[in-house]
């Protein structure tokens, strides 16, 4: 992968802010009008107030305000510059039915390469009006507040073995996330250390997991800075990108699948729905009457979607009003794959999300790219029960599709074609914390 560099991290200074889980946040995307409000309320230097600032602080503007407030959380020293370059074992530590799994990555300054051209390679499609966002934000406080999270091949995980025996002593920095996962960072100054890490690295590529739209604002404001003939000292510079790297044949990896919940379809009926779904696939119905049996009906759905996606490609499906789900169990990959009309290699086109957009969502719903263009008639969620309780609700949710993960060995086989996946595809968990490790720009 490019070059990663130690770099003088700014943090919150223990001494002002000895709680980090208090001040820091899940990312920018992730934050809502209700979170907003949440964080702002749980601390009155809680980094909310420079990632995703409220419009109303400041006549100047939201992105004024935070660059105002970075400046003056410096200045007051409720965040402190490192004395010296480190690189930063970073570990989330996580809850799941098996027992904790933990996710052990570091975080560095990356040499910045044009995306898609390098050897950091994108995995999804990016939309132009976050980069204009994210590019405002870096403008004006001319720091790096979030990370990209990028993942690397290491089989044998020499690295690993180097940030285990970093992460033997107790940690420098500790905070929970809104979800209860614990994150845990260490800082690493020994100059022999940090070579062995670069010298490791340096014959190995990079995929971009999270933040591609931090990446390429990254990108373009480098472009920006070099025609305005700005030059900075150090390994804080607009040439590189704060970005935390993540072995991806490590145990510690999770990925959670995407659910399409729809709403405000015209004539929407479920019936209509599964006869005309029945031409691609094959479909499994769950019938109950009582909550009980609801209750049960989920419970094998969500088993069958798991054993079935091993195979093919399949949905689950929870329709307001209905007295039964559904599984859609794809009959035939080729001739499903044949409707995903995009010149890209069958492996794309036979990705799940594709095939229920091409073949489900578009032709039955009338749910297409422009409707996705302008975010209307779709909501993205997480959690499956969320998504089938707001598809069963008194809400505007009339259907909520369940969809398996991505798998890892899909990953890399698209990104090896040059291919990126749809947006809001790939859920890795947990988030990286925002607020943990910040880098402010060391121009001349």
């Amino acid at each position: 992968m490019p070059k990663v560099y130690p770099f003088r991290g700014l943090r919150y200074n223990p001494a002002k802010v000895p709680d980090l889980t208090k001040v820091t946040t899940q990312p920018y995307d992730r934050i809502g009008p209700e979170l907003q409000d949440e964080y702002y309320r749980r601390h009155p230097h809680n980094i909310v107030r420079i990632i995703r600032t409220k419009e109303e602080s400041d006549p100047a503007g939201k992105y004024a305000t935070s660059a105002r407030t970075l400046e003056e959380w410096i200045r007051d020293g409720i965040l402190m510059q490192e004395s010296k370059p480190c690189l930063y074992v970073y570990y989330q530590i996580s809850k799941t039915p098996e027992g904790e799994k933990t996710r052990k990555g570091f975080t560095a300054m990356v040499r910045l390469e044009e995306p898609g051209k390098g050897r950091v390679h994108p995995h999804e499609e990016t939309h132009s009006g976050p980069k204009v966002d994210r590019f405002q934000l870096l403008s004006a406080t001319r720091a790096h507040t979030e990370q990209v999270f990028l993942l690397y091949s290491d089989p044998e995980k020499r690295v690993n073995r180097i940030l285990d025996s970093i992460a033997a002593r107790p940690p420098d920095l500790e905070a929970k996330d809104d979800l209860g996962e614990t994150h845990r960072v260490w800082r690493v100054m020994d100059p022999a250390t940090i070579a062995q890490i670069q010298k490791d690295l340096e014959s190995r590529d990079a995929i971009i997991a999270d933040g591609h739209h931090r990446y390429e604002t990254a990108w373009n404001f480098r472009a920006e800075m070099l025609k305005q003939g700005k030059k900075c000292e150090g390994t804080e510079t607009f040439e590189n990108v704060l970005a935390t790297a993540v072995n991806m044949d490590d145990e510690g990896m999770t990925i959670f699948g995407t659910h399409r919940l729809c709403y405000d379809v015209p004539n929407f009926e479920p019936a209509r729905l599964v006869e005309a779904a029945g031409r691609f696939f094959d479909v499994r119905p769950y019938p109950f009457d009582t909550d009980a049996e609801e209750a049960s009906a989920r419970r094998e759905l969500l088993e069958d979607l798991r054993i079935e996606g091993m195979e093919k490609p399949c949905f689950g499906v929870a329709a307001k009003g209905a007295k039964e789900y559904f599984l859609f169990v794809v009959r035939d990959v080729k001739a499903a794959a044949a409707r995903v009309k995009v010149g890209k290699s069958e492996d794309w086109r036979s990705l799940d999300v594709n095939l229920l957009h091409s073949v489900i969502l578009e032709p039955l719903l009338g749910i297409g790219p422009e409707q996705l263009k302008a975010e209307r008639n779709v909501e993205y969620v997480r959690d499956v029960h969320e998504a089938i309780g707001k598809a069963r609700g008194e809400g505007k949710h009339q259907v909520a599709f369940l969809v398996n993960p991505v798998k890892l060995s899909q990953i890399r086989k698209i990104v090896a074609k040059g291919e990126r996946f749809p947006q809001k595809t790939t859920d890795f968990y947990p988030k990286l914390l925002t607020g943990l490790l910040l880098c402010k720009l060391n121009f001349t």
